[in-house]
């Protein structure tokens, strides 16, 4: 069966490197429409399965509206791909993606989609998706399998988008690690380090020979479990690239730290002389490598905190300091709300998914600080 493609006339793409890009169009902070496409259950992604309404144009126009530049849409797409060699997507779901990326770009986003939990691992290395970084090292045969369906998913979206302007993004994939979130032993994991280096490759190869726009479209290059530490270190490497003369790739980091407070809400305090002196080098590293000397911008693709009931002043706090920290060193931050409120877990929620407004008067004022940290 031939790739699906979509058929319009080119749109328009800058000349300009990626960091005048971003400077010129003003890119400074951004969100994460989480928990939507991203979302799956039994091996199949889909859009209402983690709670989340289906999604609607209001919450782009409402995003935009409180002050973001870029809305990064996580994209599951397993479930949804069919069998070896051809690995074919449904076209269903290539034209849901386009659809909601058209409702970004008519709000005035800038709009990244990815392959986001196809590369799931949950801790203790039990894989929830097909994209694998324990099957790949097991061995060459393991590599391969996994390598060609990566490469043929991208093949896909490419080709289905390739005529899409450069407000459009493609980033290669989510928080690839082992099941240890980027925390084991540097010889143990130094392995996985080149396959990350090798699968961004492959994707960089198999976007840019699509050709159309995708010839210099600009594209976001994670390091190992998209780690700070690790995207900073020397044996994270940015691909070979085709497109004509200037860099067209941005770097991405997560930034959830300390998890205790961000995620999984065992500590309530934050906003000691540590943990600015922790985001301080960590943002400071990354810039020094990318920024400074090499003319790349730097996105931080997922950060935030949870919210915790009588708390909301750390929260403010955590926010309004990472978010001015990172700004001032060139990066751009990007803040994860996957619509979460009330939830046992990770209430990250900001926005009213309907309405695009602010789910409550605390999270306005939250959505508020993080708009005045960049400016």
């Amino acid at each position: 069966m031939p790739d699906t493609e979509n058929e319009f006339a080119p749109e328009g793409m800058t000349h300009l490197d990626a960091l005048s890009y971003f400077r010129e169009e003003g890119l400074n902070i951004g969100w994460n429409l989480g928990n939507s496409l991203d979302a799956h259950r039994n091996g199949v992604s889909g859009e209402t399965v983690w709670g989340n309404p289906r999604i609607a144009r209001e919450i782009f126009e409402g995003v935009k509206n409180a002050g973001y530049k870029i809305a990064r849409i996580p994209v599951t797409w397993m479930g949804h791909i069919g069998e070896a060699p051809d690995y074919h997507i449904d076209p269903e779901l290539l034209k849901r993606v386009a659809e909601v990326i058209g409702y970004a770009r008519e709000a005035g986003l800038k709009a990244i989609i990815n392959l986001h939990h196809d590369g799931a691992t949950e801790s203790g290395g039990k894989d929830l998706g097909w994209l694998s970084i324990n099957k790949a090292r097991q061995g060459e045969e393991g590599m391969r399998e996994v390598t060609a369906k990566f490469e043929r998913v991208w093949v896909q979206i490419a080709k289905y988008f390739k005529n899409y302007g450069d407000y459009l993004i493609f980033e290669s994939m989510n928080e690839i690690h082992d099941g240890n979130w980027g925390w084991g032993s540097e010889q143990d994991q130094k392995p996985q380090y080149e396959i990350v280096n090798q699968w961004n490759q492959v994707f960089v190869n198999a976007v840019r020979g699509t050709g159309g726009n995708n010839a210099g479209r600009f594209l976001v290059i994670p390091g190992y479990s998209t780690v700070p530490r690790h995207t900073a270190a020397d044996y994270f490497r940015l691909p070979e690239d085709s497109a004509a003369g200037v860099n067209k790739f941005i770097v991405t980091v997560h930034y959830y730290d300390p998890y205790e407070f961000s995620i999984i809400a065992t500590r309530q305090s934050w906003g000691s002389d540590a943990d600015k002196l922790k985001a301080d080098q960590d943002f400071t590293a990354i810039a020094g490598r990318f920024i400074a000397r090499g003319q790349v911008p730097v996105i931080i693709g997922e950060s935030g905190a949870v919210w915790q009931k009588g708390y909301e002043a750390a929260r403010l706090e955590y926010v309004d300091y990472v978010y001015r920290k990172a700004h001032e060193l060139g990066l751009v931050p990007l803040y994860w709300d996957n619509g979460a409120f009330v939830s046992n877990g990770e209430n990250f929620g900001l926005f009213n998914r309907n309405t695009g407004e602010p789910y409550s008067e605390e999270t306005g004022t939250v959505i508020r600080a993080m708009i005045n940290a960049v400016e």
